[in-house]
């Protein structure tokens, strides 16, 4: 049991003020989420932290996020530090998340590393609908658990489902299961050795599949970019350490926008 309540909820709808700068319209959250004011880098492109106050997930706890990026906005989400899914006993821990995106939105989702700790259950279900002129970098980084203290796939479970929808119609679809007890994690399918891994879609016409490709040589990374439907790139990439994967995700985040 947390000292929060089990269900946690936050809300965030963006818009173009007055100054022409998008702004938060409307949010909601209950502990322990929370939303820092952005700031806006040199494109005004606003970043927005989400931020934890618990020392990470425990059994029973359950995050409900709904995320609504307005016409013309252009949002960076990130958090405040890497998120911990601790031992959850005979439970499991859990978020669901659905994402809008409006006309000409741009939307990064940037969160820093998910680290499932020694007997952890975690299960994470995220939609994504977005319009046709939006633009979309999602990612997110996978440990192997707390490798310093050597607890290499020793969480019970951790899976993920990745839905989005371009105007209505489905255009990717990721099911990620990792389950230790069942499946040999280290094996050459899988994290072939590894112990960290990225997962980032990219739907924007400013960034080619190969530029990306030239990004994971560049970094010594183990990976690779495939097409996907409604001009989409998927990046998998590998490594045995945070470190690379988060300098990558960021360099992809820093390309300059198209406009129109």
């Amino acid at each position: 049991m947390t000292n929060y309540a089990q269900e946690s909820k936050l809300t965030l709808k963006t818009k173009i003020g007055q100054n022409g700068k998008c702004i938060i319209e409307d949010s909601f959250f209950t502990p322990p989420l929370k939303l820092m004011a952005p700031f806006y880098d040199t494109d005004n492109k606003a970043e927005i932290m989400l931020i934890s106050v618990s020392a990470g997930m425990m059994e029973g706890d359950r995050q409900e996020l709904d995320l609504h990026i307005g016409k013309d906005c252009q949002v960076r989400l990130t958090s405040q530090s890497f998120e911990k899914i601790h031992d959850t006993q005979n439970g499991f821990a859990s978020r669901n998340t659905q994402i809008t995106l409006d006309t000409n939105a741009y939307f990064d989702f940037s969160p820093l590393p998910i680290i499932p700790f020694r007997n952890s259950h975690f299960k994470g279900a995220t939609t994504i609908c977005m319009h046709k002129t939006s633009q979309l970098l999602y990612g997110e980084i996978i440990c192997a658990g707390r490798i310093s203290r050597e607890e290499i796939f020793a969480f019970d479970h951790f899976a993920t489902t990745l839905k989005i929808y371009q105007d209505n119609k489905p255009i990717f679809f990721d099911n990620t299961i990792l389950d230790p007890k069942e499946s040999d994690l280290s094996n050459m399918c899988m994290f072939d050795g590894y112990t960290h891994y990225l997962n980032l879609i990219i739907i924007a016409p400013h960034i080619s599949l190969e530029s990306l490709k030239e990004m994971i040589t560049s970094f010594g990374l183990n990976g690779g970019v495939s097409a996907i439907s409604g001009g989409g790139l998927c990046l998998k990439a590998l490594s045995n350490g945070s470190e690379a994967l988060i300098k990558l995700r960021e360099k992809i985040s820093t390309l300059p926008i198209l406009s129109d």
